[in-house]
């Protein structure tokens, strides 16, 4: 049986100065691309819509136009194609450029400052990053609010836990309650989904507390064995409005033997506090009563300086969105860096969401963040599943 021979790999380098295009095509040449070129938008759209490419290196400045104008044709290209940006512009141009990039879908393995260097461009096409295949759910219709009240009712909807680490010392501190809603083989609606329509629909009161109760229940047993383990639940700023959530929070902590050190109440910044005067009363009223709160995803949402001024909280965690680029964007990796040095200011402790590699472990250590929580520890799990990992756990020191 004869074999075809694999089809070469096809880049395409657009950049409106000759010279530049000529350097780059020697430089992957070793790497046996077929390389095509091209000087202005139009060209490059032209060759888009007629080859399939495996990778694209872009000047963002071609002549009178902008190569961030491409981004829309490299979304609708045959193929998904690496892309690389080469350019003179200011750093942060270029890394808004990449942000911007990465939000649309496209692939972007990294930026060069011209002139760039052969072995730099070679070493990012080597390492681009790799397409994740979407994940399909059995079961991505959205529910109705008749069917979420139905869950409520039935307590389908339960809490995973996502473990909190001390990033000192590796020990377990806490764990966030994250809800889950099961349908058909195990799979359901993503959290964001039945929260939204909770929040838009009045089930997100006995959905808070469904979670909290369950959550708290859960944590009486842990800490049998694991006393130092308390339980965040998140708090929709809806349920604020309820001047008595503070004794009716700890009715519940007395109802099932728990301190109020046992929970910490998250504040989600998803909708704006529609009353912050009273807020901040039940707020406050929940901080003499020894519950601590955090401020959830800080830097998104609605979350601002004015709240931290505003409302008494003891925790600020940073929204994953600035922590999976600490490795890869240096903006995000400064404001991270302010935001841990206002929160030592203001006497928070701060955790870091998101954490997936150890490289970010030890970058946030070293600017002194007290506690990580991300797939590099642990994804949600069960309590079942939980309590077992609690035992087992150990951090490796870096």
């Amino acid at each position: 049986m004869n074999h075809l021979p694999p089809a070469p790999k096809r880049l395409l380098v657009v950049d409106d100065e000759r010279v530049q295009r000529t350097l780059v095509i020697r430089a992957v040449a070793p790497m046996g691309y077929e390389v095509d070129a091209a000087g202005d938008l139009p060209d490059a759209i032209a060759h888009l819509r007629q080859y399939r490419y495996d990778a694209v290196i872009l000047d963002l400045c071609l002549g009178e136009t902008d190569g961030i104008s491409l981004f829309r044709a490299l979304s609708d290209a045959k193929s998904d194609p690496v892309l690389i940006f080469i350019s003179q512009l200011d750093e942060r141009v270029i890394a808004s450029s990449v942000r911007l990039a990465s939000n649309l879908g496209l692939r972007v393995a990294g930026m060069l400052k011209k002139p760039a260097s052969p072995d730099a461009l070679r070493a990012l096409l080597r390492n681009a990053p790799v397409r994740q295949a979407p994940r399909r759910e059995p079961d991505d219709r959205p529910p109705s609010v008749d069917e979420l009240a139905n869950a409520l009712r039935a307590g389908v909807i339960v809490p995973h836990f996502q473990p909190q680490v001390s990033l000192s010392d590796g020990r377990i501190v806490g764990v966030e309650a994250l809800a889950r809603w099961p349908r058909g083989n195990g799979h359901g609606p993503p959290p964001e989904v039945f929260v939204h329509l909770a929040e838009q629909s009045s089930l997100i009161v006995p959905l808070t507390f469904n979670i909290m109760r369950a959550s708290l229940e859960a944590c009486a047993r842990w800490r049998v064995l694991h006393p130092d383990c308390r339980v965040a639940v998140n708090i929709s700023p809806l349920v604020l409005a309820d001047p008595r959530l503070p004794d009716e929070i700890d009715r519940l902590l007395s109802e099932i033997g728990l301190g109020p050190d046992a929970l910490i109440a998250e504040i989600t910044e998803s909708t704006v506090i529609a009353n912050p005067l009273l807020a901040a009363e039940v707020l406050t009223r929940l901080r003499i009563k020894g519950i601590d709160i955090s401020i959830d995803d800080f830097g998104t949402g609605h979350s601002s300086l004015l709240t931290l001024l505003r409302l008494p909280f003891s925790e600020l965690k940073i929204d994953r969105s600035f922590i999976s680029l600490c490795e890869t964007d240096q903006e995000a990796w400064k404001i991270v860096r302010a935001t841990i040095s206002m929160a030592r200011e203001l006497g928070l402790r701060v955790v870091a969401e998101g954490i997936e590699t150890e490289t970010v472990v030890k970058l946030l250590k070293g600017i002194g963040c007290e506690v990580g929580q991300g797939w590099y520890f642990s994804q949600a799990m069960s309590e079942a599943d939980l309590v077992p990992w609690l035992s087992t756990f150990s951090m490796v020191p870096c």
